[in-house]
């Protein structure tokens, strides 16, 4: 699975953070945001791994600890 298209003009941002999915699992957190936030698709990638630091308001990085629970490491944002 690629990395959407990136989109950085002319966004419709209704929620642009989830601070209570912080020490919920990866996955629960990213069918969270994209039911919440329709067009936006959330990518979990461990917290200690490198990634594409450009803005795109339809991407939601879900940053989770290294453990074997893959729990949210911090609030998931829009960018």
């Amino acid at each position: 699975m690629g990395y959407p298209p990136c989109k950085s003009i002319g966004c419709d941002i209704t929620k642009a953070s989830w601070p209570e999915l912080v020490g919920k699992p990866g996955a629960q957190a990213k069918a969270t945001i994209e039911r919440e936030a329709p067009g936006v698709r959330a990518i979990i990638i461990l917290k200690t791994d490198p990634y594409i630091q450009d803005f795109c308001c339809n991407r939601v990085w879900v940053f989770v600890n290294p453990d074997s629970r893959k729990t949210v490491a911090w609030a998931p944002k829009i960018g």
